[in-house]
């Protein structure tokens, strides 16, 4: 199938998506006036998960690559107190975050594995659907074929500022473990200013788990908690219980040497490792620091990234796809391979194998 009738098909899953947002927002036709806010909820979430699974289960006739790759399970740190400002702050960054593997000829055409918001194209369609094992969630990703590096990571870091530029800085330096390309706006939050209730409502026909964040598969009770705690939080601004705040917080681009590299041929099916960023990286070099194209750039002084080890004995384990009806996904997995990245950074001395250090 030509790349054109892909992109198309990306873009009807993205309108499902937008379906069934939308189905919940705007006023019914009069032939669906007899319909609840929970039913239309429930066709737009079933038209995304039938898309995803037509368009997985579709790779080889698409002349494309089916990737399983491990990311964090949200999950497996909860369930958080959203009350606490720290406890957003870290989720965000967590939720936010992808990993962002670039084609080695065409950059444009990417694998983009994590929670952050994605635009679909034919060229990174981004995770599709997800299964959980543990405190890994295995993120299921149509790529058109070709070599890809894990070069890019991008996130959100609320409460940060940018460091202040400097008056004479020292070179951005390509000795240093890379760049990173930072942007701070003001995100909005709330503050408590009495009691308000937390209660997870459950009769406003949005569902739970990840339909209510838009998702295909598990894994998402984290990330709909924090939806609900945003709804209770606007809900006590009304009532004069709670008030809107502006946090800083940093967009940020981390581009670096390649930390691995995998091939795709078309038609494969392959399961591979993944990798995250810690919580306490990346190191900057502020005193590189300088405004260049709108952004502030900085080098990095250091780089470390965590290996996430797949395994197919630990992908069978996970969530079924039968709970889930991906029958298409699941005739194409089951030709799935284990394939080894490529590492090109070094192991930390003293330190977990899994544990990289980019030079």
């Amino acid at each position: 199938m030509p790349l054109t009738s892909a992109l198309m098909r990306v873009c009807l899953i993205s309108l499902c998506v937008h379906g069934a947002v939308h189905a919940q927002t705007e006023a019914p036709t009069e032939a669906e006036q007899n319909k609840s806010r929970a039913e239309l909820w429930d066709e737009g979430t079933e038209r995304q998960r039938a898309w995803a699974d037509e368009f997985l289960g579709d790779t080889r006739e698409m002349g494309m690559a089916l990737l399983v790759i491990p990311t964090i399970n949200l999950d497996a740190q909860g369930p958080r107190n959203f009350d606490d400002p720290s406890v957003r702050a870290d989720f965000v960054r967590q939720r936010s975050m992808k990993m962002r593997w670039l084609h080695h000829v065409n950059e444009h055409n990417a694998i983009s594995v994590g929670y952050g918001k994605h635009k679909r194209e034919a060229w990174d369609t981004g995770p599709l659907f997800q299964m959980t094992d543990g405190a890994i969630t295995y993120q299921m990703i149509a790529v058109q074929p070709g070599r890809y590096r894990l070069a890019r990571i991008t996130y959100i870091q609320p409460g940060m500022r940018e460091p202040a530029p400097q008056n004479k800085p020292a070179r951005l330096s390509v000795d240093k473990a890379g760049v990173a390309a930072l942007n701070e706006f003001d995100m909005k939050d709330y503050r408590k200013t009495g009691h308000w209730s937390q209660a997870m409502k459950r009769d406003d026909g949005m569902g739970t788990g990840c339909p209510l964040v838009l998702r295909v598969g598990d894994g998402c009770t984290e990330e709909a908690r924090e939806f609900r705690w945003g709804m209770s939080a606007r809900s006590a601004v009304k009532d004069g219980v709670a008030e809107v705040i502006e946090i800083p917080a940093v967009d940020a681009e981390l581009s670096f040497s390649p930390v691995a590299e995998i091939t795709l041929a078309e038609g494969d099916v392959v399961l591979t490792d993944g990798f995250v960023l810690p919580a306490d990286q990346p190191k900057l070099a502020e005193n590189t620091c300088q405004v260049l194209a709108n952004d502030l750039m900085c080098s990095l002084d250091s780089l470390t990234v965590e290996r996430l080890p797949a395994s197919l004995q630990s992908f069978r384990q996970a969530t079924g796809l039968k709970t889930f009806g991906m029958t298409k996904t699941e005739a194409a997995l089951r030709n799935l391979v284990y394939r080894a990245p490529k590492i090109h950074a070094k192991s930390v001395p003293g330190a977990s194998p899994n544990l990289l250090r980019v030079e």
